[in-house]
């Protein structure tokens, strides 16, 4: 049985509610949405390793420390989830000059496939 084409054009698409995401407040803590934590398989007390990109205003976060092999500081960027899924990476947002008056949101923009990289892009 063949399958007929289904056309679409005039419909409306909207993101769900649960896109995964960040959210930086200005106490420099870190927040792992629902479906963040859900598609990095996060659990609180696990530990990630988090990077910083300025020229694109981008973090990545790594499940997998062998992803990232012998890139310089990667060893020392690890962070522990505390049980309400917050990052607190006070010390990379002083060292990158990262100025937070409101809450910045990161919206997941890309990662590997196997969820051990994701890298998330700021929205507002």
């Amino acid at each position: 049985m063949t399958r007929q084409p289904i056309d679409l054009t005039a419909f409306s698409f909207v993101p769900s509610d649960g896109v995964p995401a960040l959210s930086l407040d200005k106490l420099a803590r870190l927040y792992i949405s629902t479906s963040a934590s859900r598609l990095l398989d996060v659990q609180p007390y696990d530990t990630l390793i988090v990077a910083y990109h300025e020229g694109k205003d981008e973090f990545a976060i790594v499940k997998d420390a062998s992803v990232v092999g012998d890139i310089e500081g990667a060893g020392l960027s690890v962070y522990v989830v505390d049980k309400r899924r917050y990052l607190h990476v006070r010390k990379l947002v002083n060292h990158h000059g990262i100025h937070v008056n409101q809450t910045a949101k990161y919206e997941y923009n890309r990662g590997a496939s196997d969820g051990s990289v994701a890298v998330f892009r700021r929205v507002s």
